[in-house]
């Protein structure tokens, strides 16, 4: 998901307009834009029940706001191509975002549309009180940062799938933690947006790749201009700041990096010296930003690159300059022999004078197209390409990043010793051994003096995380040294598909002895700080339907005895064996931190904690007895007598296995992998979409009141599609697994054991 506060940029219209367009977009988008749909709409703390008696309560109280320019809050959040939410779902987000944002009580009006790739739903909140009059600055103004975590805090509770440059997530045992995120240098937003319009790399991007490593490492400024100058740049001071020209096109050195401003740039390299005997500045070819459909962009370009006309342009900057010098000669004119006058007469001539010169200059950049939006001169190259019939070359420029060639590994520094990765390898090794699991999580958390944490996820790519193999475990072990050098703790999470994992957390001796007397035998055992101990207890998993509440109960219930009252998740980190605990309260005199201990590695399964999981599993059986007269189970497709390639069974079949193996809340992102799995099992578009729509409504519990027609076809239009190509690509060699679950491969000998008999 992504969440983005829109900016209201036609100041000119007056707030009543800008309000009313608002509500009036979010309740019938058609209206607009004939293509957009409204899938669920709602409201919030209105005394009126129709749209326009909405729509005038809301502008009559924002009308009171005399502080407030726009009292009222455009918001969306967004979520990813496969995923479709229920209206309870936008329900339950909108009632977040306003408890969070501290808006509860306030008018709301938000709406769910779909005529995008992507389901989004836009907010209008106003922010000014119906009962106090007062307007409500949410968290002093950092109501962006807050709406990041309310973005964490929606992915975890209802399932959805996070982007890969989140903000925050939500750690296993319910914490909200910031991502730790390398820093990286790009072009701001506003620049990103006309890139991805025209195809064409921006004067910042470009200045980034070509100047970035110059301004950084340079010691002088004789060096810094000529490097830049052999890389096709300039620096240049204007006013207070500093300026980099890329060919013709000026770009502010602070938007490069916000350490290359001229004040910290001179405090580095001395007084600013001007580069002597600059060169001509020279027009910049473009650059494409993207190897996807090069050809086609090449040929975009050939139509549409027709070159500017020169003299028109020299023109009306010559005309900009002689109105902006005769503004300076009234100035002087006519402010001159008013301050006899006294203070307000000259103030309120200034007004007026200041106010009549913008008005006009506004006018005449109106007038000489000068506002015009990057890229405004030539249609959009998505656009381009489907007007030529290119849709599929239309797909892939919209998830360019998918198709895109992973960059280059940086060069790995290789300054750690040898006999310290064999030390952490082998005690990997033996917990590896002890635990049996399939994969192993990595999680990097950095500790703040103030009890903050960021958190880094190893493994984490494309919004999801599967964990490591032992074998990938191996090759990414130096990394993870150098992830501690810099101050992370190390985590590991053991991942099975058939075994629990049970971690009980936060131990003193006495506990750990009293659980041997018990009868529960871990299989790992950890020292994590002198005095506090850690142990992993590892059980097969029952063939239960409830197999994920199982695990949870019984790491409530031996944690309360034991350890931390507090967890109660199955699948839960802990410190890596052999690893520091840098927490700064065990810090050191002499600046060391301890490390974390393997007491004891067993390859073991605890037979009194399986004893304790199928007791807390005949709980669950009996609980569902008793409910189920009340409540009847949802009608589920039969498999049984349906022959193989059946796409109705082989939905079934698909929804089964995710099941048992992965623990995913929003089912339309179940739908979408079925979908996927049914494309690369050979099923037509039109059969996925009537096995969508005949299956999608019996997993549900309750009734959604879907469109469930649009919904399969919106489902099978993700598989089918470009990010669908991209998916399978992916994940191409659980192709066969995926055959075997619908048993093509049986059918397939069953008819060569006919043909021979």
């Amino acid at each position: 998901m992504i969440v983005k506060k829109v900016k209201y940029t036609d100041t000119d219209k007056p707030k009543v307009w800008q309000i009313g367009d608002l509500v009036d977009y979010i309740r019938y988008p058609h209206n607009i834009n004939a293509q957009e749909k409204v899938a669920h709409a709602g409201s919030r703390n209105f005394f009126a029940a129709t749209h326009n008696g909405q729509k005038a309560e809301m502008i009559t109280l924002a009308q009171e706001s005399v502080h407030s320019k726009m009292p009222v809050s455009h918001w969306v959040f967004s979520w990813q191509e496969h995923e479709q939410p229920t209206r309870a779902q936008v329900d339950e987000l909108v009632d977040i975002f306003l408890e969070r944002m501290g808006l509860v009580g306030h008018q709301t009006v938000y709406g769910l549309h779909y005529n995008t790739e992507n389901y989004h739903v836009h907010i209008a909140v106003n922010r000014m009180h119906p009962v106090t009059g007062k307007v409500v600055q949410p968290h002093k103004g950092f109501d962006k940062e807050e709406a990041h975590k309310i973005l964490a805090l929606v992915e975890h509770k209802q399932g959805w799938a996070s982007e890969d440059n989140s903000r925050y997530t939500m750690m296993e045992n319910g914490e909200l933690a910031r991502n730790r995120r390398p820093k990286r240098v790009q072009p701001r937003q506003e620049a990103i947006v006309a890139e991805h319009a025209t195809g064409e790399k921006s004067a910042q991007r470009i200045a980034q790749e070509r100047g970035y490593d110059i301004i950084k490492n340079a010691t002088s400024w004789p060096e810094l201009h000529k490097k830049l100058s052999e890389k096709g740049l300039r620096l240049e001071k204007k006013g207070s700041g500093a300026i980099v020209f890329v060919g013709e096109k000026a770009v502010k050195a602070s938007s490069i990096d916000r350490d290359f401003g001229l004040s910290k740039l001179c405090k580095r390299l001395g007084e600013f010296v001007a580069e002597d005997n600059p060169p001509p500045l020279e027009t910049m070819q473009p650059e494409p930003v993207s190897t996807v459909n090069l050809e086609e962009w090449q040929a975009y370009q050939a139509v549409h690159s027709a070159p500017s006309s020169e003299p028109k342009k020299a023109e009306k900057q010559r005309t900009l300059d002689a109105m902006k010098s005769r503004h300076s000669t009234e100035r002087k004119q006519i402010l001159g022999g008013l301050g006899k006058r006294g203070l307000p007469a000259l103030n309120a001539e200034r007004h007026r004078l200041k106010m009549r010169q913008r008005d006009e200059l506004r006018q005449f950049r109106q007038q000489a197209g000068r506002r015009q939006k990057p890229g405004k001169g030539k249609p959009r190259f998505e656009t381009w390409l489907r007007g030529q019939g290119l849709h599929g070359h239309a797909d892939r420029w919209r998830h360019r990043k998918r198709f895109e060639p992973a960059p280059p590994p940086p060069a790995q520094e290789r300054n750690i010793m040898d006999t310290a990765v064999t030390s952490e390898q082998q005690q990997f090794r033996q917990y590896l051994a002890a635990v049996n699991a399939d994969r192993v999580r990595v999680t990097c958390i950095r500790m703040k003096p103030d009890g903050g944490k960021k958190v880094f996820i190893l493994d984490k790519k494309d919004g999801a995380t599967q964990g490591f193999t032992p074998e990938e475990m191996e090759t990414h072990m130096p990394e993870m040294l150098r992830l501690q050098q810099r101050g992370e703790n190390i985590y590991y999470t053991p991942l099975s598909e058939t075994r629990h994992h049970i971690l009980i957390d936060d131990m003193t001796r006495e506990s750990l002895e009293k659980l041997y007397e018990d009868g529960f035998r871990p299989a790992v055992v950890l020292e994590s700080s002198p005095g506090n101990y850690q142990c992993v207890l590892t059980i097969p998993k029952l063939q239960s339907a409830h197999n994920r509440d199982v695990g949870n109960r019984i790491t409530e219930r031996l944690n309360r005895l034991y350890g931390d009252k507090k967890l109660s998740g199955c699948i839960h980190p802990h410190r890596a064996p052999g690893f520091g605990n840098l927490k700064p309260k065990h810090r050191r005199e002499d600046g060391s931190f301890p490390k974390v201990k393997l007491l004891q590695a067993e390859k073991r399964e605890c037979a009194k904690a399986l004893e304790l999981s199928r007791r807390i599993e005949r709980e669950y059986a009996e609980a569902a007895k008793t409910r189920k007269p009340q409540t009847q189970p949802p009608r589920r497709p039969s498999c049984a007598n349906v022959r193989p390639g059946d796409p109705i069974a082989a939905y079934q079949a698909h929804y089964e296995n995710i099941r048992q193996h992965l623990a995913l809340e929003d089912l339309s992102r179940v739908d979408a992998m079925i979908a996927l799995r049914l494309r690369a099992t050979g099923h037509s578009q039109q059969v996925v979409v009537e096995a969508v729509r005949q299956c999608g409504p019996t997993i549900r519990e309750k009734p959604e009141g879907r469109n469930w027609q649009l919904y399969a076809e919106r489902t099978a239009a993700y598989a089918f599609g470009t990010a669908g190509d991209a998916a399978l690509a992916k994940n191409e060699r659980y192709l066969e697994h995926w055959r075997k679950i619908e048993g093509v491969g049986e059918t397939n000998q069953q008819q060569t054991t006919i043909r021979m008999m």
